[in-house]
């Protein structure tokens, strides 16, 4: 497929498009098409230590009500 093609197949999409989230989205991308995108940094090991300073001591513990939809 072809670019001409492929553009002419889009808008023929667009004209029956009723949902008016996906329309605000092409005018988004029509006023700003070439928007930066943010790279996301992959995360390093041990980054999130020290970020849970408590833990009460019945965490593991069933909650009140709970019972019956516990396994045996």
């Amino acid at each position: 497929m072809n670019n001409e093609s492929l553009k002419l197949e889009l808008i023929q999409w667009i004209l029956l498009l009723k949902d008016i989230q996906i329309l605000n989205k092409i005018q988004k991308i029509k006023n700003n098409p070439y928007e930066k995108t943010v790279a996301v940094q992959p995360r390093q090991f041990g980054c999130g230590q020290g970020i849970f300073t408590y833990i009460a001591d019945d965490f593991d513990a069933t909650p009140p009500g709970f019972e019956e939809y516990m396994l045996p």
